[in-house]
């Protein structure tokens, strides 16, 4: 694991061990694995093979924590920025290769508010990623289209959940050098890469979302 990655400042947890106050905001819940989803199944230290079909992204670079890093593709090659201004150090920006600016983050208040241009107007970070009834997952809609992040053991997992159909479409994980980010064929086609960087970086970044 990179330096520049301290699991424990961003939020993460190992298994079921507490590392300082739950971003889960709710003290009956169990310490949280992910920082922003309940705890799932132990911890195994391990990672199974990428999912078939896979494109890979990677968010690292940190600069000192994942709300200043760098997204990369399998290549090597720079795809997205994460900027925290140290001027603005309430306000993240999430920006492509073109500098064009694809998500927005405000820390400030007493809820935090997130808004991607084009895909969906400013609104609370809690509406966008809102917690299931029972607490086990966040519920995401994206274009009308229902999804489900839950974790499972050392990763985050996003499912597409709509009638009886049920599967799963991407993965996070705490990689050797900061956070892998595994999509499957299905997940590019309905264009989640975006959405699900800066899921990934909002369950990770330490901060209370709720």
């Amino acid at each position: 694991m990179s330096a520049n990655f301290n699991p424990y400042v961003q939020g993460w947890r190992v298994g079921n061990s507490p590392s300082g106050n739950s971003v889960w905001g709710n003290a009956g819940i169990p310490p949280s694995i992910f920082g922003a989803l309940p705890g799932g199944t132990t911890s195994t230290g391990q990672r199974s093979p990428p999912l078939p079909d896979a494109t890979l992204f990677f968010i690292t670079g940190f600069r000192p924590n994942i709300l200043n890093a760098s997204v990369v593709d399998a290549r090597g090659r720079t795809c997205y920025s994460i900027v925290t201004d140290h001027a603005q150090p309430q306000r993240t920006a999430y920006y492509d290769a073109h500098r064009r600016t694809v998500a927005l983050v405000d820390w400030s208040g007493t809820h935090a508010n997130v808004e991607m241009p084009g895909l969906f107007a400013r609104q609370s970070v809690r509406s966008w990623l809102r917690n299931a009834s029972d607490r086990a997952s966040r519920l995401m809609d994206v274009r009308g289209v229902p999804y489900v992040w839950a974790p499972d053991g050392d990763y985050i997992c996003l499912y597409y959940t709509q009638q009886s159909h049920s599967y799963r479409l991407a993965r996070i994980c705490v990689s050797r050098d900061g956070v892998q980010i595994e999509l499957t064929r299905q997940a590019m086609e309905a264009r989640l890469v975006e959405v699900c960087i800066l899921s990934a970086s909002m369950f990770l970044s330490g901060h209370n979302i709720d």
